[in-house]
C-alpha cells in the first residue's frame, strides 16, 4: 500500500482578514459572494419593490404555488440562471406548509421568500440567518402569524396574495439595505430585450 501526503491547509495560507479576526462586510462578500449577483436597472428601493410586486401579481391565478410566486418574482425582478420552471419544481411543494399540510407547516409565501434571501445574500450563514430572521419577524408582525394554517384559518385564501408581496417586498428591502443588489445596471436579459427593441 503506498501512503501520498496531503497538504494541511495552515494558518498562513488563510486570508487576512481572516487570521486577523477583523472580518468587515467587504470581506464576508468576499468570502462568500452571493450565488446569483442581483442587477437591477432601478435606482431606488421603492422602484425595485414595485417591479418585484409586479412580477408578482403577474403570476397570481396562473397555477403556481405561493411559495413559487415568492421565489420566481424576486427571481424575475433581480435575474438568476435558472429557468422559470426549475424555480417553480424546487418551490412549489413548500406552498400550503410543505405539502399543503396548512395547520402545520410555515407559510409557503414566506418559505419561498427565504429561498430567493439565499440566492442574492452575500456572506456566511450568520448574515444569512440574521437577514432571514428581519423578514420573519417583519412577516409576522404583518400577517399575524408564520404558520400557514393560523392565517388560512383566519382569511381562508383570500389573504394570500397579501402574505406573497409582504414577503417579497421585505426581501428585496432587506437585500438592497445590505447592499447586496446593484442598481442601475442593465442586467443581461434587459440588454437583450433594448437590442431586440432597437431592430
Amino acid at each position: 500500500m503506498v501512503f501520498s501526503t496531503i497538504p494541511l491547509l495552515t494558518i498562513s495560507s488563510l486570508p487576512a482578514t481572516t487570521v486577523a479576526g477583523n472580518i468587515n462586510n467587504d470581506s464576508i462578500k468576499y468570502l462568500y459572494p452571493a450565488v446569483f449577483q442581483a442587477t437591477t436597472r432601478h435606482e431606488s428601493l421603492d422602484s425595485i419593490k414595485q417591479e418585484a410586486r409586479k412580477q408578482a401579481e403577474a403570476r397570481f391565478g396562473k397555477h403556481y404555488g405561493c411559495s413559487a410566486v415568492s421565489l420566481t418574482a424576486v427571481a424575475a425582478t433581480l435575474g438568476t440562471d435558472f429557468t422559470e420552471q426549475q424555480l417553480r419544481s424546487m418551490s412549489d411543494s413548500f406552498a400550503g406548509g410543505i405539502g399543503h399540510q396548512l395547520s402545520e407547516g410555515t407559510c409557503g409565501a414566506l418559505s419561498g421568500a427565504i429561498m430567493a434571501l439565499g440566492f442574492y445574500a452575500s456572506g456566511n450563514k450568520e448574515k444569512h440567518a440574521k437577514m432571514a430572521a428581519e423578514v420573519y419577524e417583519e412577516f409576522k408582525k404583518q400577517q399575524g402569524s408564520v404558520v400557514c394554517g393560523d392565517i388560512y384559518g383566519k382569511f381562508k385564501f383570500k389573504h394570500c396574495n397579501g402574505c406573497m408581496l409582504c414577503a417579497v417586498e421585505k426581501v428585496i428591502e432587506v437585500l438592497f439595505n445590505a447592499g447586496d443588489i446593484q442598481t442601475n445596471t442593465i442586467a443581461p436579459w434587459q440588454q437583450s430585450i433594448d437590442a431586440d427593441v432597437s431592430k
